[in-house]
């Protein structure tokens, strides 16, 4: 597996949402203060304000929109679909927090596709993306709502359970994978079948990041060999 390892304006401290943000309230600001050092009239400053206030608050709720879509499209495979390295990390990392505060438990389940450079070669690989997106179908349509499905590059994918007890969890990761390796994707009049090989890791409140990816590797790597 290798590594398998808001919203306020900027002042008075506060978080800043985005610097493409800030920079439209700085030029807003700037504008508002040039027409009031241009203004005589008390009133037409009020409406000045009234009106770069309302711009502002349009302009940032827009961007604001823009800039979680990007930020959701960061952290999304955009072949299968599901979460990638990153954003899998990213929960998984959030997940492990909210063990230590609530003594929760759960299992990482990381996948290896067997064989997929064979595919590759012998159907070639739009065959084999098409094997990919399948997968990660299967996968994401096939855990709970709480429950988190990644690809996280190339023929690996992986899911965490979360909130779940151990044994529960790990019989169903172990379906899923029974599920995956009687899976066929049709491609030009032939049949790909599925293979894919599983490693299971616990976690609980004193579970760390990197002892968690470390133990669903090797537990991956087993299996691989023991299905051979």
């Amino acid at each position: 597996m290798g590594e398998l390892q808001q919203s306020g304006i900027g002042s008075s401290g506060s978080e800043s949402i985005h610097p493409v943000i800030d920079t439209l309230e700085m030029r807003l600001r700037c504008e508002l203060l040039r027409e009031a050092q241009e203004a005589n009239d008390p009133n037409t400053i009020v409406v000045k304000a009234l009106e770069y206030a309302a711009e502002a608050e349009q302009r940032i709720s827009s961007l604001s929109a823009r800039v979680r879509t990007l930020e959701s499209l960061a952290k999304t495979d955009e072949l299968s679909g599901l979460l990638n390295r990153r954003g899998f990390y990213d929960v998984i990392r959030r997940e492990l927090l909210s063990a230590i505060r609530y003594e929760e438990t759960g299992v990482l389940a990381y996948i290896d596709l067997n064989d997929f450079k064979q595919i590759n070669d012998t159907h070639g690989h739009a065959a084999g993306d098409e094997v990919l997106r399948t997968v990660g179908r299967q996968l994401g349509t096939n855990i709970r709502a709480t429950d988190f499905a990644a690809r996280l590059g190339g023929d690996e994918f992986a899911i965490l359970f979360v909130r779940a007890d151990h044994i529960p969890a790990r019989e169903r990761a172990r379906t899923m994978l029974s599920e995956l390796n009687a899976l066929t994707v049709p491609w030009k009049r032939k049949t790909i079948n599925v293979s894919a090989s599983m490693g299971l890791a616990n976690y609980d409140h004193e579970t760390a990041f990197e002892e968690l990816m470390a133990r669903s590797d090797r537990a991956m790597y087993r299996n691989k060999r023991n299905s051979r």
